[in-house]
């Protein structure tokens, strides 16, 4: 390896370390990193130079005689990160700084009824008007979120259900339009990369993480990297058979999970165990018109407390915790991270966990964990992509 190299990978050690530990002072850095106080006082130099670290003030400790330690860590005002959260239904468009504070954000229909070169172009529009508002001089990149397979290398959406069939070259059009680097991801492997940047995979290496709502993602953590084959495929839970005689699925197959506890899944199931008598508080919410009993609305009919809607959603806890369960054992994840918009709904968030423990003889306290980033959902992944690429990993 050669100096320059040397440099580069010391430069991004100190970075990393300073993400997942915040503000250390040098000496500790050094000692931390098996470096030389020297070689890190120097980085720091050229890294407070250049805006990416500043001075936090001194270290506060007991009994210390002479001068005290400064502290220095991350200025997550240096630079702002573009995002574009596309789902089937809406996309989320942000402008936040370098560790996931929003700075601004706006929400369009995510129309499937245009060709993919419009619906970016319109994306890009909206999104200059945010880092207009942003203010901000120094973007870093876009980073693009979108369900299904992708080829990160060159930034090809390969099939993003729910949203467009085809090869879409979501990079080239959005660069060409923004002027900025792009970095495009799976939805789900993109919020597996927030957690191992800001959330739990900073203290655990091996993790399934699972996305529920309004369908079912998944992506694994093996050694800290986000797995996925040569393919850009990655683990797809949701498309795992649950009833080789169930509904056709989007993806081709019958009866996958995601047909059975998808928000779309759980709504028609509902709708054929509706009645007046069999669920008399729903029937009210609704006036006896089960049109109004969509997915969309779901978090509102959900809450009818009807002890026969409750059957419905414990059949889709016991099939939904299963094939996670099922799941783990053969990856023996150190850790499960579950989050979406359907655990926002009372009853699955607080009957999840036992629900699990029931498929899981071996299951131990603190092993399902709710993502502490599922209040940034809509943009942490987009972040993320481009925070570990451009900042942690320019030279990637």
């Amino acid at each position: 390896m050669n100096l320059n190299n040397l440099k580069n990978s010391n430069r991004t050690e100190i970075l990393r370390l300073l993400n997942n530990r915040g503000s250390m002072a040098r000496k500790d850095i050094a000692g931390e990193l098996g470096l030389t106080p020297a070689a890190v006082t120097q980085i720091c130099g050229d890294l407070l130079k250049e805006g990416i670290l500043r001075e936090m003030g001194e270290m506060n400790e007991e009994k210390r005689v002479g001068r005290k330690k400064i502290l220095v860590g991350i200025d997550e005002t240096y630079a702002a990160i573009g995002g574009i959260t596309i789902e089937g239904g809406e996309t989320f468009l942000s402008v936040s700084t370098l560790r996931g504070t929003l700075i601004c954000g706006t929400v369009i229909a995510t129309d499937d009824g245009v060709p993919p070169e419009i619906f970016l172009a319109r994306c890009a529009q909206e999104l200059k008007k945010l880092l207009k508002k942003a203010g901000s001089e120094h973007i870093l990149g876009v980073g693009v979120s979108i369900p299904g397979a992708v080829r990160r290398k060159d930034g090809t959406s390969i099939l993003a259900i729910r949203v467009w069939k085809d090869e879409v070259p979501v990079r080239r059009i959005l660069e060409k339009l923004l002027d900025v680097p792009v970095i495009v991801e799976n939805n789900v492997k993109a919020f597996a990369e927030a957690e191992l940047t800001f959330g739990v995979g900073r203290q655990a290496d091996n993790l399934l993480f699972v996305k529920w709502g309004p369908g079912v993602g998944s992506a694994i953590a093996i050694d800290s990297e986000i797995y996925d084959n040569r393919k850009g495929r990655a683990s797809e839970l949701g498309h795992v058979v649950a009833d080789k005689n169930g509904k056709l699925c989007t993806c081709g197959k019958r009866g996958c999970l995601e047909t059975l506890v998808s928000a779309a899944g759980i709504t028609e199931q509902v709708k054929a165990a509706f009645t007046k008598e069999s669920m008399p508080e729903l029937w009210r919410w609704c006036g006896g018109d089960t049109g109004k009993i969509t997915e969309t609305s779901i978090r509102e009919w959900s809450a009818a407390d009807d002890p026969a809607l409750y059957r419905v959603f414990d059949r889709v806890l016991e099939c939904f915790t299963r094939n996670i369960a099922n799941a783990a054992t053969v990856l023996a994840p150190d850790n499960v991270i579950y989050y979406g918009d359907m655990f926002e709904i009372p009853y699955f968030r607080e009957h999840f966990v036992q629900a699990y423990r029931e498929n899981d003889a071996q299951y131990r306290d603190g092993f399902l964990v709710h993502s502490e980033l599922s209040g940034r959902i809509r943009f942490i992944g987009a972040l993320a992509v481009v925070f570990n690429e451009k900042f942690l990993n320019p030279s990637v």
